[in-house]
This record gives structure tokens, sequence and C-alpha cells, in this order.
């Protein structure tokens, strides 16, 4: 008995340590300029804080474009070394090209979907005039295509890249550990590749799976079921990394919508009907994103969650977010606005992480850098 209490009056005279914060890294969706943004940051991120380090997360986790960066950071390719084979367009396999998304017969395969559509709708018209338009679509809808184009090439794509680079398109392989979440189509449900029954899947399906943005690709197959896009309705996934055990995460979020500055509101309707999805896709994403990291901040007071995003004023950012002719803008334009940050509000970012500060709650990182 008395050796018990001499034994627990020396543990509480010990010095207490907090256990070493387990970081997650979770990457967001934001099609190609997206994740072009991302290489740009954490190569910034990288350049200029020696207590950050890409490539030496606990956790991975990554949506949509976001999956594409997310799975090479977890294979330990370092992002100074993708941005330069990307800023600089080097002959590398890792070098991001309109011919590693549309297969060279990609567009006319597009022209032929339209007109599928056209005629699916067509047929309908001619043979029920009287109906509107709302019931017109109604009916037209089983004859109507999957998607403009396959994402089939991205897989392959990634594939590809991954043999010639000797990484590992095996998640249970992979140097660290990584998630990749999609939506079953019939089942209206997530799944997380790289856990569980999805561990299987190889790296570069799950990703072609993550990344069929609906409408614009057709659904992905894998094992027998039809994915879409791993940001509908979900963004970011950092509730995944906490799941995992992460107590620190941050998450890089590309896209967010045009905010006017002044007293005249930004012409995005002259944009015309793409500018007007675009703003109100963004309006979508960056609430359900921020709604979940409120929720899950109170769900989870113990988790720090830093949220790195764009400045909400004008930036190559807004246009096709499937588009390549910014997307060296994009990568350009993550790298240098996250080095202006890094030079004034974010200055003690990076000592927040090398002492694994867990100040809890939710904090937006980036917003105001200009």
């Amino acid at each position: 008995m008395r050796e018990g209490l001499v034994l627990r009056e020396l543990l509480t005279r010990l010095p207490w340590r907090r256990a070493p914060a387990k970081r997650a890294l979770a990457l967001a969706g934001g099609g190609v300029i997206g994740g072009m943004y991302e290489v740009g940051v954490l190569a910034a991120l990288d350049e200029d804080l020696p207590q950050f380090r890409a490539n030496d997360f606990d956790v991975y986790v990554g949506s949509s474009s976001g999956s594409v960066v997310a799975a090479l950071m977890a294979n330990g390719v370092p992002p100074l070394t993708l941005y330069r084979i990307l800023e600089e367009g080097r002959d590398d396999p890792l070098n991001f090209h309109s011919g590693s998304v549309f297969h060279r017969g990609a567009f006319t395969g597009a022209a032929r979907n339209f007109a599928q559509l056209v005629w699916a709708v067509g047929k309908n018209l001619v043979t029920s005039p009287s109906l509107d338009w709302p019931d017109l679509l109604a009916r037209s809808q089983d004859s109507m295509p999957e998607g403009f184009f396959s994402v089939s090439q991205l897989e392959e794509f990634m594939r590809r890249a991954f043999s010639l680079k000797g990484l590992s398109n095996d998640f249970r392989a992979c140097p660290r550990p990584l998630m990749i979440p999609a939506v079953d189509l019939d089942r209206a449900e997530r799944v997380v590749f790289g856990v569980g029954a999805f561990v299987e899947t190889p790296i570069s399906e799950a990703i072609a799976a993550s990344s069929a943005i609906p409408g614009f690709f057709a659904p992905f197959s894998a094992g027998g079921r039809d994915y879409v896009d791993g940001d509908v309705g979900h963004t970011g996934h950092a509730d995944l990394a906490v799941d995992a055990g992460a107590t620190l995460v941050v998450v890089v979020n590309p896209l967010i919508p045009l905010r006017s500055r002044g007293d005249e509101p930004p012409p995005l309707k002259q944009h015309g009907l793409y500018g007007i999805l675009e703003q109100v896709g963004r309006i979508n994403s960056q609430n359900l994103l921020e709604l979940g990291l409120r929720e899950l901040a109170l769900r989870r007071p113990d988790v720090e969650i830093h949220l790195i995003q764009p400045p909400p004023g004008e930036s190559p950012l807004f246009g096709p977010s499937m588009g390549f002719e910014a997307s060296r803008l994009a990568l350009q334009f993550g790298y240098t606005s996250i080095k202006r940050w890094l030079a004034g509000p974010g200055a003690g970012f990076g000592d927040r992480l090398a002492r694994g500060e867990r100040r809890g709650g939710f904090h937006l990182d980036a917003l105001r850098n200009s």
C-alpha cells in the first residue's frame, strides 16, 4: 500500500507533457486550376517555413482535384519539385496538361454527346409539342448522355505517372496514410477509398472516382459501383482526418466566390450562364466547407483546424475550373499569395505548427491575404 502511495506521489511530481499532435493535410477540390493553386501553396509553405514539410503529415485527405495533389504528397513528391515541373513545363510524367484529362478524341465525343442531348429533347418536342419545358426535359432524361467527357483519361494518366516515377498506386504501400472520398451515385453516400473495404482499389481509380464532376464527366465505375465527385454534398473532408486521430488539420480550399469590394456589384451576369453557375457553385461549396469545419470544431474542441484559401478579391482562380489556359497563373498565384501572407498576417503560422499547438477551434488563416 505504502509503495503505491509513494509511486503516485512521484508521478504527480513528474513534468507533464502533452503528446505531440497528429497532423493531417486535407486538400479540397477545385478542378485543374484548384489543383494548381494547391501545389503553389504547398511549395511556398515548404520553401519559407522550416517547420512545414508537405510530405511529413501523418494523414492525407484529398477530394476531386485535391486527391491528385494529396496522393503525390503522400507518396513523398516534394511540392517544390512538382511546382517546378509544372511551372517550367518540363518533360516529366507529372507534368499535368490538357492530354492528362482529355484524350485526343474527347471533344469529338463531347460534341456527339451534346448532339445526343439535343436529339433527346427534340424528339420529345416533336411528339409532344404541348409539353412545358420542365416536363419535356423530364421526359427526355433517359435518352440524355451521362456526361460530356470521360474521366478515364485521368485514371490512365495517373496510373502511368505512378509507374514511371516509381510511386505507389496501392493505398497499402503508400508511404503515408491516404484517404480519397467519392460519392456512390446510387446509394447517395460517401465512401472513402484507402480504408476498410476500399483499401484494395488502386489510387488512380480512386482519384478518377473522386474527380467525376457531375454533368461534365460521366460517373466513374470502380468495383461494380458508379461514383461521382467527392465534393458533392461535402467539401474538405477534414472530419475523415479527425476520425483517423488527427488533432491538427490544415485544410487548403482553392475556390471561393468573388465578392464585390465597392458599391457596384461585379457584373458576373455578363459572363453568361457559365459564369453565373460558377459563382453559385462556389458559394455553395464554401458554405458547405465552413459549416462543416465549424461543426467539427464544436464536436471536437480539442482539434486545431486551419483553413488556407485565397483572398476574396479578383484572382486568376475565377473562370472555367477545368480549363488549362489559366492553370499556370493559378500555380503562380498560389505560390506568390501565400508568400505575401507569410510575410504579414501569417508570420506565426509555422511556429504554431512546429509546437503542435492545440488552441482548439477553426481558424481562417489566409482569408485576409491580399
